[in-house]
C-alpha cells in the first residue's frame, strides 16, 4: 500500500484545501523526550493523526493501524516542525541536557496531501460549518456532585479538559454559569462523569441532542481527559457522519 499511496500523495497540489477548512487545522502536535531523530518519527505520526481527526471530524483515526504504515510518509506529507520546550522556565537538571527534557513537537502538514489521505483511505474532510455545542454535564466524584459551571474555581481542571477535547475536533463549546445549557446552541451535549473505585478510573454516561441527532454513548475506567474526549468525540462523529 505504502509505494502507490506515496505516488498518488506526490501527485497532491500543494498548499491547496478545502476552504471551510481553517488552516490551523493541519497543525499537529505530540509530546516528545529530547529533539533526536529516532524519537521523531512517533511523534510525527501522532501529530499526523491528531491533523487526521481534527480534518475529518473522525475519533477512529487515533487507533486506526493503517496510518502506522504511512509512518515512511510523514516527511512528504509534512510542511515544517518546530520544538517548543515545555520545560522553558525551568532550570536544567544536573546533568541534564536538551536529551532527556521534554519539548511539544509542532508540525504543520500539506492540507492538499491530508485530504488526499483521508479520500484515499475511505474518508473525507469535514467541510460543514461547525456548530458550538452546549455541554451540561453533572460531576460525581467521591462524596461529591456538582454540576460543571462556567466560572466555579473547583472546576477548572474539568474545564480544562473539556476545551482541549473540543480543540481536538475544531468545535467550541460552551457551559452556562449555572451548568445549564447554553440557550443559542445547535447542540446539546449532556452527561455524568462518576469516579469509579471499582472501573479505577471516571465513568461516563453520554447523550446528544440537537442538531447532533438523539444517540447515546459512554465509556468506562478513563482519566477525566478521556472521558471528554468520548463526549466531544462522540458528538463530532455524528456531525460529521461517522
Amino acid at each position: 500500500m505504502t509505494r502507490w499511496l506515496f505516488a498518488l500523495l506526490l501527485l497532491a497540489p500543494l498548499t491547496a484545501r478545502a476552504a471551510a477548512i481553517p488552516p490551523t487545522f493541519y497543525e499537529g502536535r505530540a509530546i516528545v523526550t529530547g529533539t533526536r531523530e529516532e524519537t521523531r518519527g512517533d511523534a510525527l505520526l501522532e501529530a499526523f493523526r491528531r491533523v487526521m481527526v481534527k480534518v475529518s471530524g473522525n475519533p477512529a483515526w487515533m487507533d486506526d493501524n493503517r496510518l502506522q504504515a504511512l509512518s515512511p510518509l510523514i516527511g512528504a506529507i509534512t510542511l515544517d516542525m518546530a520544538y517548543l520546550d515545555r520545560e522553558t522556565d525551568t532550570p536544567h537538571h544536573d546533568e541534564q541536557g536538551t536529551r532527556d527534557r521534554p519539548y511539544d513537537l509542532i508540525a504543520h502538514f500539506d492540507p492538499a496531501r491530508v485530504d488526499a489521505v483521508l479520500v484515499l483511505l475511505g474518508d473525507a474532510p469535514w467541510t460543514a460549518s461547525r456548530p458550538r455545542v452546549s455541554v451540561r454535564v453533572v460531576i460525581r466524584d467521591h462524596d461529591l456532585t456538582f454540576p460543571l459551571t462556567a466560572d466555579a474555581e473547583a472546576d477548572e481542571r474539568h474545564r480544562q479538559a473539556l476545551v482541549a477535547a473540543a480543540e481536538r475536533f475544531g468545535l467550541q463549546v460552551a457551559v452556562g454559569l449555572d451548568g445549564q445549557p447554553a440557550p443559542d446552541a445547535p447542540v446539546v451535549l449532556t452527561g455524568v462523569l462518576a469516579w469509579s473505585d471499582e472501573a479505577a478510573g471516571w465513568v461516563a454516561e453520554w447523550r446528544s441532542g440537537g442538531a447532533a441527532g438523539e444517540a447515546r454513548w459512554g465509556v468506562r475506567g478513563v482519566s477525566f481527559d478521556d472521558a471528554y474526549r468520548s463526549g466531544i468525540g462522540g458528538v463530532a462523529a455524528r456531525l460529521s457522519g461517522h
